[in-house]
């Protein structure tokens, strides 16, 4: 009788412990988001990359597709909207056809377009629009040559030229008057189509001139203002109308208001024109509208509180950019992640309609776009060098004041200090493990160039030959070095020496075993004499004016 009970509990025991393993449910027990065969590998490349303007963190994200992995941030400003892929035309879907140049990104807060350089995945420009406006939304023109932008928060329109940052500015009365959301059409007369939230409307633009022509009543609020590529109608999402308004682009008047669901904000296509995808912000969910037949035809939900959404470039995922990811993450504090959240929309695919992966991210998601990944050139092995043939600037926030970060063709000169033009010009060559000159000495005052060039040609155990070399110069000229030296070009970082001390630099980048022996010093002299550990502006410096410009450094006593 003891055998039989030890033997049933041992069963119990196994069977526990075989349902509570990872990816192990029984039928009726699975959770929402798990599917049998989702692909959860993690290639080492992927053949997509998602660009999310991130919101308020003022950020650009590279989100690999289908990994859903984050690669990297790039640093804009403050208040990030929509990003756009420049294209020789804006013919396609909501991530057009792009040619892997440049992504723009409006910030709504500094009132500014980036430029963002996608071989460098550097910001390279920064495009001012006149005050007052409060930029919300960008679309590319047909030519790929301008760009239209809403002016929320004046009641306003512009036209951007990009090649030259020129803008043109116009009205849109009576107040109150908001311009919210905008597409450009894809053939026939160029309109502008942009929502008025306030007015309840679509207003349809002529673009040479730049005018108003017509405002078309819709349903209540209108948000999202999308047009198909086929060029037959304007999708436009009635946020409190629950409903979807669809302008014949030809008659320019409605043609059909269909009900989708509560709270819709945002449409993107598929690249045939065939399928919508609406984001409903208080239905939690996503509704598929078939554009033939116009009306919805499958509905998938979400977790939680979807936004913006976004398409991947084979049109196989759609991606919910969600406002809240309630009980999904650990607790990171006061301010938590949001989340993307991939669907799986291939009608193919045997997790047709089923949520495939779930990740955090930091700020407020916007828009994002994507985009093949071999429309980036691949930088390994020094090929930037086929690439920089002039100076191209990096543009860094504010708080990376008093710096200017350039990327030029690889510098050819001798490591040493030559005088040009009253700049003290400073020719580095970093190696595996050091720099030349590993003392750099100036006055303080001095217009200071330093062009850092990364010689290495291999990196001894790392089995990588293509390290990045970093160079660093701690302290107050922190912010106004931090460089990145690949390969194959040369970088350059131009400011004035108005700290003087003694400043160690140092590599930043993790360039093999001895790296952490990758040194030099950098000597700024003042009035008082040649600079050392004892003598220079340091008390100065420990207030870090030029890392916080407001009260919250704690000066601890020294010791």
């Amino acid at each position: 009788m003891r055998m039989r009970v030890f033997w049933f509990l041992m069963v119990a025991a196994a069977l526990y412990t075989f349902a509570a393993l990872p990816g192990v449910a029984f039928a009726g027990d699975r959770d929402w988001h798990v599917t049998e065969k989702s692909p959860n590998d993690a290639p080492l490349k992927d053949n997509q990359l998602m660009y999310n303007a991130g919101g308020l963190d003022g950020q650009v994200a590279v989100i690999g597709i289908p990994s859903m992995r984050t690669y990297r941030h790039i640093r804009v400003g403050v208040d990030l909207h929509e990003p756009v892929f420049s294209a020789p035309s804006n013919a396609g879907n909501k991530n057009l056809k792009p040619d892997g140049k440049y992504l723009y990104v409006n910030d709504k807060g500094a009132n500014t377009i980036g430029v963002i350089n996608l071989q460098l995945g550097t910001l390279e420009r920064l495009i001012s629009i006149p005050f007052p406006f409060g930029i919300h939304h960008i679309s590319l023109g047909r030519n790929g040559k301008y760009l239209y932008a809403t002016g929320e928060l004046s009641g306003r329109m512009a036209k951007v030229e990009i090649a030259t940052g020129k803008v043109e500015i116009i009205d849109w009365g009576p107040a109150p008057s908001a311009p919210d959301y905008l597409d450009v059409s894809k053939a026939g007369p160029e309109y502008v189509f942009a929502g008025n939230y306030y007015h309840s409307t679509v207003g349809v633009f002529s673009t040479n001139p730049f005018k108003l022509i017509k405002e078309i009543p819709v349903g209540k609020n209108p948000h999202g203002v999308d047009v198909e590529p086929q060029n037959r109608y304007v999708l436009v999402s009635d946020k409190l109308s629950a409903t979807m308004s669809i302008i014949d682009i030809a008659k320019l008047k409605v043609k059909k208001v269909i009900p989708t669901g509560a709270g819709p904000l945002h449409t993107v296509m598929d690249n045939a024109g065939k399928f919508a995808y609406e984001s409903c912000f208080v239905a939690d969910s996503v509704v598929k509208i078939d554009l033939d037949k116009l009306q919805v035809v499958d509905e998938f939900p979400i977790h939680y509180r979807i936004g913006h959404i976004a398409i991947s470039a084979d049109d196989k995922y759609v991606f919910a950019l969600n406002k809240f990811s309630t009980g999904l993450f650990s607790p990171t504090g006061i301010r938590w992640p949001v989340n993307h959240e991939m669907l799986d929309v291939d009608p193919k695919s045997p997790t047709y309609g089923k949520t495939l992966k779930i990740i955090p991210v930091d700020g407020e998601p916007h828009n994002a776009k994507v985009i093949f990944a071999n429309k980036i050139k691949q930088w390994d092995m020094g090929q930037a060098v086929d690439l920089v043939k002039g100076p191209s600037s990096e543009i860094r926030p504010h708080h990376h004041k008093g710096a200017k970060v350039t990327f030029i063709p690889r510098d050819t000169g001798r490591p040493g200090i030559v005088e040009k033009n009253g700049v003290k010009e400073i020719h580095v060559k970093a190696f595996s493990y050091g720099y030349v000159p590993r003392h750099i000495r100036v006055n303080k005052g001095d217009k200071v160039r330093i062009i850092v060039t990364n010689i290495d040609k291999a990196a001894g155990i790392t089995k990588n030959p293509d390290v990045i070399m970093g160079f660093t110069i701690y302290g107050p000229y922190s912010l106004r070095t931090n460089l990145t030296a690949p390969r194959g070009i040369s970088v350059m970082t131009e400011f004035v020496a108005d700290y003087a001390g003694e400043y160690e630099i140092y590599c930043q980048h993790f360039c093999g075993p001895l790296h952490l022996e990758m040194r030099a010093t950098f000597f700024v002299d003042g009035p008082e004499g040649p600079a050392d550990l004892a003598t220079g502006d340091y008390k100065e410096a420990y207030r870090q004016k030029d890392l916080v410009e407001t009260p919250g450094l704690v000066e601890t006593p020294m010791l």
